[in-house]
């Protein structure tokens, strides 16, 4: 027993020197080693600062974001009430024949303007021009006859009866030859108002009837759009009220109207009256068919603050708008008054003149610094500041110099030398 003792005795003195030993020759008594550690750890700090401040090892601050601007003006805008509806025109008419026929000649094509009374088409007129030959012979033999029997009936040779019956054959005979050459002027149809040849709907060689339709005929010099209001905003409608007239197929171009009728009559279906508004269109840019936007015109509010409708920013129900200031942009909340297609009435504390962010705002955050390329300039902007957009613009040729961040420096790009 008493070996076992000092078996166990020399195992554990023996761990307890080798221990001891791993501990010393890990262990540095001058406290070298820490301060290495130390100094690793902050030159690794130091370095993370430098790569966080300048955008990484080596790198310059993030260069400024190119955007476009435009400007808060002073204009007028309308509440309005907006409508969709195809254009029509005033006069539009289907062509028919007023007899039957055959085809022999045309005289207008798609797209020709033509005046009232001017010749359409052809028919061959041969049998036309027989019936009234023959029409006229039969009122000649008739007349004949009657004039004979006058002679008579003063000489009392002839009866009452037969008089009378004589002078209606006369006149039955007359009214046949009249409608023979009636028939005959129909072998050419005519257009029976002035205006454009819409759509030619026969062709040369076809044998027509009276139901046949030939052509569509619109004057295009007057055009409407039929707009059904609903009956809790018709007392916003009334006769020659104001309207602006537009189609996405022209963005850049408005047209006049006014209020050319108002129907007395509500639909009980769809609750809604019927109103015609009229279209001025002197250059004959509208084609009939198209769909356009109505706006009636309710209200104007005039000389009042305006920003570019491509300006805002939408969040969740709100809007916002960048503002550049000294080459920073700075997020602003639109306080909205009335609107339309292509501008904002702006309510905000903000003078006019103003430049704001138009492109490239969807990227920018409040404070994020901007470098202006181009100045914009909206077809409804009649005021507008010329020389400050000007000067933005040759700005805009060289590196922007903004005010940096408070602990930043300066970031300037190098000058290229010019060789000796």
């Amino acid at each position: 027993m008493k070996r076992w003792s000092i078996i166990v005795t020399i195992v554990l003195g023996f761990g307890l020197f080798v221990l001891g030993c791993g501990n010393k020759a890990n262990s540095d008594p001058s406290g070298k080693a820490d301060s290495a550690a130390q100094k690793n750890n902050g030159e690794q700090r130091n370095f993370q600062r430098g790569k966080n401040a300048m955008g990484g090892p080596g790198k310059r601050p993030r260069a400024a974001i190119p955007v476009e601007i435009s400007y808060i003006v002073p204009g007028d805008i309308s509440d309005y009430l907006m409508y969709s509806a195809a254009l029509e025109t005033e006069q539009t008419v289907t062509v028919y024949s007023q007899i039957n026929g055959l085809i022999v000649k045309m005289f207008v094509e798609e797209g020709q303007w033509v005046n009232q009374g001017d010749s359409l088409l052809q028919l061959d007129p041969r049998e036309y021009i027989l019936a009234e030959q023959k029409a006229r012979v039969e009122y000649d033999k008739q007349r004949s006859n009657f004039e004979r029997l006058k002679g008579l009936k003063a000489k009392e040779l002839v009866s009452d009866e037969e008089f009378e019956t004589a002078r209606l054959n006369v006149k039955q005979a007359e009214i046949a030859w009249k409608q023979a050459k009636l028939n005959l002027e129909y072998t050419t149809v005519r257009a029976p108002i002035s205006g454009v040849i819409g759509e030619r709907l026969v062709n040369l060689g076809a044998r027509i009837q009276p139901s046949t339709p030939l052509f569509t005929l619109s004057n295009l010099a007057q055009k409407i759009v039929k707009v059904y209001v609903p009956q809790n905003e018709m007392a916003k409608v009334h006769r020659r009220q104001k309207a602006v007239i537009r189609s996405d197929v022209l963005p850049d171009q408005s047209f006049e109207g006014w209020v050319k009728r108002i129907s007395p009559i509500v639909d009980a279906q769809s609750g809604t009256l019927k109103v015609t508004v009229g279209v001025r269109d002197p250059k004959n840019v509208l084609k009939p068919g198209m769909f356009v936007n109505v706006h009636l015109i309710v209200d104007t509010h005039q000389n009042v603050p305006l920003i570019p409708k491509t300006a805002l920013v939408y969040e969740n129900e709100r809007s916002y708008f960048f503002v550049l200031n000294n080459g920073v942009a700075q997020k602003v909340e639109l306080q909205k008054g009335y609107e339309d297609a292509e501008k904002v009435e702006m309510k905000n504390d903000l003078p006019v003149y103003t430049p704001v962010v138009v492109v490239g705002q969807n990227g920018l955050k409040d404070g994020s610094r901007v470098r202006v390329t181009e100045v914009r300039r909206y077809a409804w902007q009649t005021d507008f500041p010329e020389k400050e957009a000007q000067k933005i613009k040759q700005l805009s040729r060289r590196p922007s110099e903004v005010p940096q961040k408070a602990g930043e420096r300066p970031s300037r790009r190098p000058q290229k030398r010019s060789g000796n």
